[in-house]
C-alpha cells in the first residue's frame, strides 16, 4: 500500500502562473478572478471600428517591464500604476506537493482603484478518487475534494467543469459572487506550445464568465491547460485570466491580454529550477522520472533572451488578439493601438489617435514603433 502512495507523489515543475489565491493551511485556496468583453452582433471591421472609438476617448496607456522580485523567474508588461502582488512563490497550503518539491506561483496585477485585475493561479496535483479506491481494493473510499500525499481528489475534468468546481467552487469562492460560464469552453491554438507531449489527453482554452465583486457587476475571462498523465493523475500548466467591470470592460480587456501575453521565463532561471527538478527527479522510480519528463516538454523553448524578450513584446503590442465576445458569442479581434512607442529600457507608451504630442519627460529618448495590422487585407504575413 505505501509504495502505491508513493507512486503517487507527484513531482513536476511548474511553468505557467496561475491566480493569486488566499489559502487556509489545510484547506483548497479561496481567492481572484479574470475577463470579458461585451458588443452586439456585427461584422469584425464594426467590431474593430466601436473599440477604437471607446478608446479613443483616452489619452493613452503606459505599460513597463516588470520583474519577478522573488526569484526572477519572469518578465511581463504592467500598466502604470497598476500593483504586482506575488510571484513564483508556494500557494499557501501546506499540504500542496507542488509547493514542497517544485517552483510554484501566485500572482495577480491589481488597478489603481482595485476593481480590474489579471493574474495567475497557483498549481495544483489532482487524483480520481474512484483509482484511489480501486488500487486500494475498496480499502479507501475517499470522497471529491480530500487531500491524499499532497494531491487533490477529482475526477479528470473538462475546461468548463474545472473553472466550475476548482475556480468558482475554490480559488475565487470568497471573491466572485453569483459566478456563471457564459458560453462553451474556446479552444486556443496559441496555448498548443504549452501542452506536454507524453500525456494521455488534454484541454486547452477559456471560458467567458460574468460575476459580483464587491457588488460591481464584472466581465471576466479564464484560461487554462488541464492534462492527464496516468494512473487517475491529472494537473494543469496554468490556470490564468483577467477581471474587470462591465462598464469598462472594452477597454481594458485588450490592455489586459497585452500584458498577459507578454510573459516571458528568464532563461536562466529556467536552467537552474530544471537542473534543480532533474536531480529531485533520480531519487524518485520510473513514474516520478516520467512526469518530470512532461514537465520539460512544457518547459523546452520557452525562455528567451532580453533582446528576444523585447522583440517578442513588440509583436505583443502590434498584433491582435482573437477572442469570443461574451454577450453576443461571436468572434472578434481586439485590435491593435494605431501609435506605440518605447524608450528601449522596457517602457511603452500606447494610443489610438494621434494628436502631435508626445506625452513622457526626455521625449527625445523615445521612438516610435511601425505598427503591423495583421487584420489588413494586404498584409503578407511575417513577424
Amino acid at each position: 500500500m505505501k509504495s502505491r502512495s508513493e507512486l503517487s507523489f507527484v513531482f513536476f515543475f511548474i511553468i505557467m502562473f496561475l491566480f493569486v489565491a488566499a489559502c487556509d493551511n489545510n484547506n483548497p485556496p479561496k481567492n481572484q478572478s479574470q475577463n470579458l468583453s461585451a458588443n452586439p452582433s456585427m461584422s469584425q471591421s464594426d467590431m474593430k471600428n466601436n473599440q477604437r472609438q471607446s478608446l479613443g476617448s483616452q489619452r493613452g496607456v503606459f505599460l513597463s517591464k516588470y520583474r519577478e522580485q522573488h526569484q526572477g523567474a519572469f518578465s511581463l508588461l504592467i500598466p502604470k500604476g497598476w500593483r504586482a502582488e506575488g510571484g513564483m512563490i508556494p500557494s499557501g497550503v501546506s499540504w500542496n506537493v507542488v509547493d514542497l518539491v517544485e517552483n510554484n506561483i501566485r500572482f495577480r496585477v491589481t488597478s489603481p482603484d482595485e476593481k480590474s485585475f489579471f493574474g495567475w493561479y497557483p498549481r495544483f496535483y489532482f487524483q480520481d478518487p474512484a483509482v484511489i479506491a480501486q488500487t486500494s481494493m475498496g480499502i479507501l473510499q475517499k470522497q471529491a475534494g480530500e487531500v491524499i500525499n499532497g494531491m487533490w481528489l477529482y475526477p479528470y475534468m473538462n475546461i468548463e467543469q474545472y473553472v466550475q468546481n476548482i475556480v468558482f467552487g475554490q480559488f475565487a469562492a470568497n471573491e466572485f459572487k453569483n459566478p456563471r460560464i457564459l458560453g462553451q469552453s474556446q479552444p486556443d491554438p496559441e496555448l498548443k506550445p504549452w501542452i506536454p507531449k507524453n500525456v494521455s489527453h488534454h484541454y486547452a482554452g477559456y471560458v467567458n464568465l460574468e460575476c459580483l465583486i464587491n457588488g460591481t457587476p464584472m466581465f471576466g475571462r479564464i484560461y487554462t491547460i488541464i492534462y492527464n498523465i496516468q494512473n487517475g493523475i491529472w494537473s494543469t500548466v496554468g490556470t490564468w485570466g483577467l477581471v474587470a467591470p462591465k462598464s469598462r470592460w472594452s477597454d481594458e480587456e485588450r490592455i489586459m491580454e497585452i500584458c498577459i501575453r507578454s510573459f516571458r521565463l528568464d532563461a536562466q532561471w529556467v536552467a537552474r529550477a530544471s537542473a534543480a527538478q532533474r536531480q529531485r527527479g533520480q531519487q524518485y522510480n520510473k513514474v516520478i522520472r516520467h512526469m518530470n519528463q512532461i514537465d520539460q516538454d512544457i518547459q523546452k523553448n520557452r525562455a528567451q533572451t532580453n533582446s528576444d524578450i523585447m522583440h517578442e513584446n513588440y509583436k505583443v503590442l502590434t498584433g491582435q488578439i482573437e477572442t469570443r465576445d461574451p454577450e453576443s458569442g461571436n468572434m472578434k479581434y481586439l485590435p491593435s493601438y494605431n501609435n506605440a512607442y518605447t524608450d528601449g529600457s522596457g517602457n511603452y507608451f500606447l494610443r489610438d489617435y494621434d494628436d502631435g504630442t508626445v506625452p513622457f519627460e526626455n521625449a527625445s529618448e523615445w521612438r516610435k514603433l511601425d505598427i503591423v495590422n495583421r487584420l489588413d487585407p494586404g498584409y503578407q504575413g511575417g513577424n
